[in-house]
């Protein structure tokens, strides 16, 4: 069942230690009501919530979520709906939850745009804590979930080659230590478009964040 939106947040800056407004779709009601208590026992607010995501995009401009997360087995979930997400207005980052023994090959849905994949297996301290990176804009997926998400790491040049000359500059600007601000600002882009940069240079570069990425510009001698 889902629940009634809350109020419409007033921009997306924020406190980095504030509360984040979570859209939350999971497949299991008790699963879901206990994800709402975690979440809601650290300072977020669920705006929405929901069983599958097939009603998601529509209730999107009136919950204004800062962050999405989706359970990778509700039904409605695919690589489709988290293109869609990772490319709405809206600009929060989507997160994947699932099990690490998944059949699924996730590589796609992190090279459509999603911001993470988080194992199920977390606790929730370890959940809380990836979720703030990723709603700051970092791009995470848990250890037990790297099997299943990344390809064998090539050669330094290899993983360069895998990179338009609009994401090359992307990880250069990462390497001298630029924010998504100043990004977009030189680039002359949305901080939305630096973030959906950032995060298909980290898929197809397999690191972790945007410090290795940077760290690898700097190696490499992209500055």
């Amino acid at each position: 069942m889902d629940t009634e939106p809350g109020s419409t947040s007033e921009g997306r800056d924020r406190d980095p230690g504030a509360g984040y407004r979570v859209v939350l779709i999971h497949h299991n009601t008790l699963l879901r009501a206990g994800l709402c208590h975690i979440f809601e026992g650290a300072g977020h607010e669920v705006v929405w919530q929901a069983g599958d995501g097939t009603a998601i995009v529509d209730h999107l401009a009136e919950t204004s979520p800062d962050v999405i997360v989706l359970a990778w087995e509700a039904p409605g979930v695919d690589v489709a709906l988290v293109e869609t997400l990772a490319a709405s207005p809206i600009e929060a980052p989507v997160v994947i939850l699932s099990q690490p023994d998944t059949d699924s090959d996730l590589t796609a849905i992190l090279e459509v745009g999603a911001a993470g994949c988080l194992s199920a297996n977390l606790g929730a301290d370890d959940f809380l804590a990836s979720l703030r990176m990723i709603a700051q804009g970092d791009m995470l997926v848990s250890h037990d979930m790297v099997p299943i998400v990344t390809n064998p790491p090539g050669d330094a040049q290899q993983l360069q080659d895998r990179l338009t000359p609009r994401e090359l500059e992307v990880l250069r600007a990462l390497g001298r230590g630029a924010t998504n601000q100043e990004i977009a600002e030189e680039m002359f882009i949305s901080q939305h478009t630096v973030k959906i940069h950032v995060r298909r240079i980290l898929t197809k570069m397999e690191l972790r964040n945007r410090q290795q990425a940077a760290a690898f510009a700097a190696a490499e001698g992209l500055i």
